[in-house]
């Protein structure tokens, strides 16, 4: 995914699971549908920022495709930074 070109992607601005249901596939569910309703309007990438700190949410990302573009500095409002994951989208996958 080319930076220049971001105006063609989605951004997902938030995407959160009641810890009740983390580990279950739920956020890896929604990212799905996401991820199918951008590509549906033509999306051609997507792209999102998350907490450096959140490793559960880090490791869903790249196990499903999502690279690492950079990092924001203070991105949240008590100071915290964010990581910049970025992901192509192309054929929605078959099954």
């Amino acid at each position: 995914m080319d930076a220049g070109r971001w105006w063609n992607d989605g951004y997902l601005q938030t995407l959160e699971v009641s810890p009740d249901w983390r580990g279950q596939g739920v956020g890896g569910e929604l990212l799905r549908r996401v991820e199918g309703s951008a590509r549906a309007v033509g999306a051609e990438g997507i792209w999102l920022h998350v907490d450096a700190e959140n490793a559960g949410a880090i490791r869903m990302y790249e196990r499903r495709g999502y690279g690492l573009r950079g990092r924001e500095e203070d991105y949240y409002a008590v100071g915290g930074a964010a990581l910049i994951y970025a992901k192509p989208l192309g054929a929605e996958p078959a099954g």
